[in-house]
């Protein structure tokens, strides 16, 4: 197949659901885009992978209905090199093939995607991912893939009558003078193909299906930024809001009492406010604290800043919109004012369904359908774990609990597109939940999350991404601890380091968070006499197991004593940074520390 002519390629392979794959080839003469025109078994620097649209969603108005029409979907390589092998995989029921793989020009490759019969599949909502590998070495792609691969199809099909998605603009919050990247949610998008915010088009629009628009917008002024989606003729309440780099000062914040662990960070870049879950030897004392900058001045609770009692108070996580400060507690979300930390609504969750030792929910991510995904724990650290969906529009309702899980962590990007489960214990193939889908499905990674505290219960360590998911930061264990960079579909990209050695003393990673824009990752480092920021250059990635380069412009490492946030390195500690990635926001049991970054 490896000389099959580009004409011939689309008479190439089928692929059925079910995890089935084809494998398809074509040889691509002189038209290398940049390339010296020969075989290679390694990336090429620069190249990327594109597929338009990344979601695909069908719909049936019963199972007796027709079958939905089939969609085409386009894999751009720019630029390539050689001979390209494709390999297309679908899991999932909602694709019942997909065939008439065909080149549409040199970078090129059409795919066509048919869904399931409505008959088969029944009233539901169902999920497929395609997964599509390309590569210059084989038929089966076994050896290494090109820069990029492989790339992922999300498909969604709904038979019977659904419930749209409520509006939701994810990020809500950008950097001003940057170009940002938002997913749009809703309904009516199909015909879409013009986007403003404030009046300023955007750089690109696409429509990823009826319900998901994905837009960029370009570098503009701080301020609220109201959305309009082809001129107004479709509706669209939500709005962007960009916020200045520089807008908060340095700080160290003490708390009323010190905590013995921290349930939370969350920040409300709009209004300037940092929450603090804290956590007490007494659960039924722990508290979200709020602290505010005003009037170039940060306040302290509970003097001029509310402090709220919530009892057995488990995690801390901001609706999309900001609008909602949502608390977890071991059996409940409660959903507080962000501006005074007032109870607006207590929702229970579901029974656990008989999970031995399920005790307490404990981590939580807002995800752009209108949900919040929420994973329990067993206290004991024996026993499997399950997740709930929790509806943040009203009327508020808890649903599940789904699937097992073993110690799971969970995080997500703040585009809300994903919510991503790993587990602890022995390896474990990674799960991520779509909010495109509203599905749970495995991922390419198989590790073991790595916790510093013994018995592995508690919220540490969580998953960090950047904005748009593009990359995830999370501490693993396969034979050694490591701590490593993936990008969106989960391939390494390289390490930060996990610990080092300063004078024969350990000093340990604490803490980690990824800059807004992915071009960084930093870590905290606790050891004896040491408590420091470190930071490392994303940009380019160094490959599987290797460090990623070091940032050294003056200022740092950051060097964070005497009033380090922790007093050690596993005391669950927090870290974010602001949406312009320009303040590390970072709590321990000793100290919250608003840190500039250089």
């Amino acid at each position: 197949m490896a000389g099959m002519s580009a004409a011939a390629f689309g008479q190439a392979g089928r692929v059925a659901r079910a995890g089935c794959a084809a494998l398809v080839a074509c040889f691509i003469a002189g038209c290398h885009g940049g390339g010296d025109g020969s075989d290679t078994a390694s990336p090429s620097a620069g190249q990327q992978i594109n597929v338009s649209p990344a979601n695909v969603s069908f719909s049936a108005a019963a199972p007796g209905s027709p079958l939905p029409p089939a969609q085409t979907v386009l894999v751009t390589l720019v630029p390539n090199s050689g001979t390209l092998f494709f390999r297309v995989v679908v899991t999932g029921t909602a694709v019942l093939s997909v065939d008439n793989v065909t080149m549409q020009g040199p970078t090129q490759a059409r795919i066509t995607i048919r869904p399931a019969l409505p008959s088969v599949l029944l009233t539901g909502k169902h999920a497929s991912v395609i997964t599509v590998l390309v590569c210059n070495t084989d038929v089966n792609c076994s050896g290494p893939q090109v820069a990029g691969s492989p790339v992922t199809i999300n498909v969604a099909y709904q038979v019977g009558t659904a419930t749209p998605p409520p509006e939701s603009l994810a990020p809500s919050v950008g950097a001003a003078g940057v170009a940002g990247d938002v997913v749009l949610r809703g309904s009516g998008f199909a015909s879409v193909n013009s986007v403003t915010f404030g009046g300023t088009p955007a750089i690109s629009v696409t429509a990823m299906s009826d319900s998901e628009i994905r837009a960029t917008y370009p570098a503009l002024a701080p301020g609220l930024k109201l959305i309009s989606l082809n001129g107004g003729a479709v509706a669209f309440g939500q709005a962007l809001t960009l916020v200045p780099a520089g807008a908060v000062a340095p700080a160290t914040l003490p708390y009323p009492v010190a905590p013995q662990n921290v349930r939370g960070l969350a920040y409300d870049a709009v209004n300037e406010a940092l929450f603090v879950g804290s956590g007490s030897s007494n659960p039924a004392l722990n508290q979200v604290l709020r602290y505010a900058f005003t009037g170039g001045v940060w306040q302290v609770p509970p003097v001029l800043q509310p402090a709220v009692t919530v009892p057995n108070l488990r995690n801390l996580a901001l609706s999309l919109d900001g609008a909602k400060l949502l608390a977890m507690t071991d059996q409940a979300t409660v959903e507080l004012n962000p501006a005074t930390l007032g109870t607006q609504a207590t929702t229970p969750r579901t029974e656990n369904g008989g999970t031995t030792g399920d005790a307490f929910l404990k981590g939580i991510v807002a995800t752009n359908d209108g949900q919040a995904f929420i994973v329990s724990s067993p206290s004991s650290g024996v026993g499997l774990s399950q997740h709930w969906l929790y509806a943040v529009a009203v009327p508020r309702t808890f649903s599940g609990p789904f699937n097992s899980y073993f110690l799971p962590e969970v995080g997500g990007p703040d585009n809300g597109t994903r919510a991503v489960i790993v587990q602890g214990g022995a390896p474990t193939v990674v799960q991520q939940y779509s909010a495109f889908t509203g599905l749970v499905s495995n991922t390419s990674l198989t590790l073991a999350h790595f916790h510093p505290v013994a018995g592995r219960v508690e919220n540490i360590n969580l998953p960090a991404f950047d904005r748009n998911g593009n990359r995830m930061l999370v501490p693993g264990v396969s034979g050694a601890t490591f701590h490593a960079v993936y990008d969106a579909n989960f391939d390494e990209l390289g390490r930060v380091p996990s610990g080092d050695l300063i004078a024969g003393t350990p000093v340990n990673t604490a803490a980690y968070a990824i800059s807004p824009d992915g071009t960084r990752a930093y870590i905290l480092q606790i050891g004896a006499g040491v408590c420091r920021v470190r930071a490392f250059d994303l940009t380019t990635p160094p490959g599987p197991g290797v460090q990623f380069q070091e940032v050294t412009v003056t200022g740092f490492p950051i060097n964070l004593l005497p009033n380090c946030p922790a007093n050690a390195f596993d005391t669950p500690i927090r870290m974010l940074l602001s949406p312009p990635g320009d303040t590390l926001f970072i709590a321990g049991n000793q100290f919250i520390r608003v840190v500039p970054v250089p």
